[in-house]
């Protein structure tokens, strides 16, 4: 085998690596949301928790390789512990999760405290792993540069590290969690490792006739201390430096688009994977295209400063021509949603990404090109960019979208980009190449100040959807979570999250407290999942029971009052107590019994995160902290295909051996009632129940109530019936459950192209 070959079997090896990494952080990423919880906290948690390991990983790993005889050995070895790490991360994550229930009750209230313990418990349950990942890296950058320059070698693998991840990031999000499950995803991650590991070492093997020194030698040859590229300057600092500032804005970007684009879409889990995927392809284009550049251009701080003004250029433009425009919601449509989808990332993702994708793997042309240290380069630089996009998890949600919100936020990541190319051009680049970026850098910084102070310029989507349509816009907040808004454009207000609207003041919404109630009279005790407009949580304080409410958005309860004059006071009932934080993470984790537990998933059924609230472990958590008799209501939103109404029917129906369904008097959906004992409406517990002071008068006050009267009431519950018993298997006939391993609602895409 040709050295050439060789090192093309490498990139292809690296290829299978980066695959491998994107499974595995998609599929860890969904497990521990199940253990921490879908907080912006605990998702930053595991972000920390996986790039913290990655850091680690690189500075050290890079330091390693620089002392092996070997590195390729040394990465196939890595790859191949690797593959084992990933099998067994199902039982360590097990571990973690006794953990923190233990640790839970006694730092429920100190919130601070539970943030630490995440954190820690997340490296504690990644950093076997994401350690070892990011460990190869520099060991097969040292490898490549015994025969290359440091950053020929480096940006040749970032290239095909990323084009890994873009393949692994497609798979695991459109084919393999809906055909296979997690477990299987994840399986088939760890087989690209194994792969990986067993090529490496095979390409490792001692070679006939090669010397100690030649290139075919299973070792590095002889180091060359010192060793400089006449073309380009030796600047550390510098390089490490824009290593940082490219791991944090990069980890920015991604956040804010996500939510911009996500904007009226129903917030599908493959919003997320389309964004990703063209972020990664935009990244593997700049890679490219810097190897490519690298020797023509000559000085690659002129390429930087370039790239940076011009990636600030490209996120302005973007921004104001895509992001911040009017978009009617579709989140009934998720295949044409996808499609619209891809187009706008097209247009704003992938051009600022390929320039951001030239800056980093052209920071490392700045390293001494010393062959000997190439690993600690390389792994330092690594870390560094990795450092910064942790920094980036922590500060972007927590402080950057709630103090500026997402669209001023791009904003600002393009001007820091501009700041950058201006900086670097006038200090570092030779003229006249050096004034023209100069000059170009202050032109993009001074239009995206003059832009960002404009009132009314940079809004939310949804607020200029509202303002295109001619509506009324109450309030509007973002905060660590989604953008919320309250507004009204048609006949009733509404309540828009994430642009798409959540509820309205409807009459189905007003009975969810009130049918489990009317079975079980003697209730005194309600849990709601899902706070909304706060129509369920204020209807069963109006009806006597002590209620908890679990809202995941924090702005959400916050808008309570654009809703119900009575707001306030009902916020300041002693019987309510309102928790923001995760719906499911809440009910595993409480102590608490309760004698109805009402859910309330946002729609519409197949969005982000609705699984996690639809699943056969969720109600099997519901029944265990049921009291005695008590019933767990599901609401079942229509507008997804027959079959997915028939796989929650199905599950629900498995974990509670009673089971009514009750149709939405306002037609929007159905109530699913689950119980160990009987399920039954009967007229005397009807009447005793909207006997109760402001009962009847609250149900009746939706605009689609059907009734006004008890006994009209007493015939629309009768008349809304729907099955019962062993009719409700028989309506939803056989077939797969919804679980946490397969979330069947919300990864659908293959079953609507190509049927079951």
């Amino acid at each position: 085998m040709t050295e050439r070959s060789r090192g093309g079997v490498i990139l292809a090896v690296f290829v299978l690596s980066g695959a491998a990494a994107l499974i595995d952080e998609i599929v860890w990423s969904r497990q521990l949301v199940l253990v921490f919880g879908n907080t912006t906290q605990a998702v930053s948690a595991i972000l920390t928790g996986f790039f913290g390991g990655i850091a680690i990983g690189s500075f050290v790993g890079g330091r390693i390789a620089d002392r092996v005889r070997s590195p390729l050995r040394m990465y196939g070895v890595l790859e191949l512990i690797l593959a084992v790490v990933v099998v067994v991360t199902p039982i360590s994550f097990g571990l973690i999760n006794d953990l923190y229930r233990g640790i839970y009750p006694g730092l429920e209230g100190s919130p601070q405290a539970l943030a630490l313990v995440r954190i820690v418990f997340a490296v504690l349950a990644l950093a076997p792993a994401t350690v070892l990942m990011g460990a190869t890296l520099p060991t097969l950058t040292r490898y490549l540069a015994r025969n290359a320059s440091l950053a020929g070698a480096f940006s040749r693998l970032y290239a095909a590290n990323t084009v890994g991840a873009i393949v692994g990031t497609v798979l695991a999000g459109f084919v393999l969690i809906e055909t296979l499950g997690l477990s299987g995803a994840l399986a088939v991650g760890a087989g690209c490792s194994a792969l990986a590991g067993a090529a490496a070492l095979w390409l490792a093997r001692p070679q006939a006739g090669a010397t100690a020194q030649g290139p075919m030698s299973d070792g590095s040859p002889r180091p060359v201390p010192g060793a400089t590229s006449s073309a380009t300057r030796s600047i550390p600092r510098l390089a490490l430096t824009v290593a940082f500032i490219s791991g944090l804005t990069s980890l920015g970007y991604q956040v804010a688009w996500t939510r911009l684009l996500a904007s009226g879409t129903g917030n599908t889990t493959y919003v997320f994977t389309t964004i990703l995927a063209t972020f990664l392809v935009g990244i593997a284009i700049g890679a490219v295209l810097f190897a490519v550049l690298r020797r023509r251009v000559g000085d690659p701080i002129r390429l930087l400063a370039a790239s940076q003004v011009l990636a600030a250029a490209l996120a302005l433009a973007g921004l104001v021509l895509v992001l911040v425009a009017p978009h009617v919601p579709t989140p009934g449509k998720p295949l044409e949603t996808l499609v619209t989808l891809l187009g706008s990332s097209v247009l704003v993702v992938l051009p600022v990404t390929i320039a951001l994708g030239v800056a980093f793997p052209a920071s490392s042309a700045l390293l001494a090109d010393d062959r000997s240290h190439a690993g600690a380069g390389s792994g330092g630089l690594l870390a560094v960019n990795t450092v910064g996009a942790i920094i980036g998890s922590l500060v972007v949600p927590f402080v950057l979208i709630p103090m500026l919100g997402s669209p001023v936020l791009v904003a600002g990541l393009a001007a820091v980009n501009a700041t950058l190319g201006i900086l670097l051009a006038w200090r570092l680049v030779a003229p006249p190449a050096g004034r023209l970026i100069f000059a170009t850098g202050v032109i993009v910084a001074f239009v995206i100040v003059v832009t960002a102070v404009q009132p009314g310029t940079l809004i939310q989507p949804t607020e200029a959807y509202i303002r295109s349509s001619g509506g009324q816009l109450y309030a509007s907040a973002e905060d660590e979570i989604a953008s919320v808004q309250a507004g009204q454009i048609s006949f009733t207000p509404e309540l828009w999250v994430a642009g798409t609207s959540m509820t309205l003041l409807t009459v189905d919404a007003k009975l969810m407290p009130v049918l489990p109630l009317i079975a079980r009279p003697q209730a005194t005790r309600a849990l709601v999942v899902a706070f909304g407009m706060g129509s369920a949580y204020r209807g069963a304080l109006i009806a006597g029971l002590r209620t908890d409410a679990v809202e995941l958005v924090p702005s959400v309860p916050d808008m309570f009052g654009y809703y119900y004059a009575d707001a306030a006071a009902v916020l300041a009932d002693p019987n309510g107590q309102v928790f923001i934080t995760d719906g499911r993470n809440h009910l595993e984790l409480t102590d608490e019994r309760f004698d109805i537990i009402l859910t309330d998933p946002p729609p519409p059924i197949e969005s982000s995160g609705a699984a996690v609230i639809s699943s056969k472990e969720y109600y099997e958590a519901g029944r265990d902290h049921l009291a005695p008799n008590g019933i767990m209501m599901q609401w079942l939103p229509y507008g997804g295909p027959r079959e997915d109404l028939n796989d929650h029917i199905r599950t629900f129906a498995t974990v509670f051996p009673k089971v009514t369904l009750v149709r939405g008097a306002g037609g929007y959906g159905a109530y699913m009632l689950g119980s160990s004992s009987p399920i039954a409406f009967d007229e005397a517990d009807i009447r005793s129940i909207l006997a109760r002071p402001g009962v009847l008068e609250d149900i009746s006050s939706a605009y689609d109530s059907p009734a006004k009267t008890v006994d009209d009431w007493i015939a629309v519950i009768r008349r809304q019936a729907w099955a019962s018993g062993d009719q409700v298997l028989a309506l939803a006939g056989p077939g797969p459950l919804i679980t946490d391993d397969r979330p069947r609602p919300e990864y659908f895409l293959l079953r609507r192209l190509f049927g079951s």
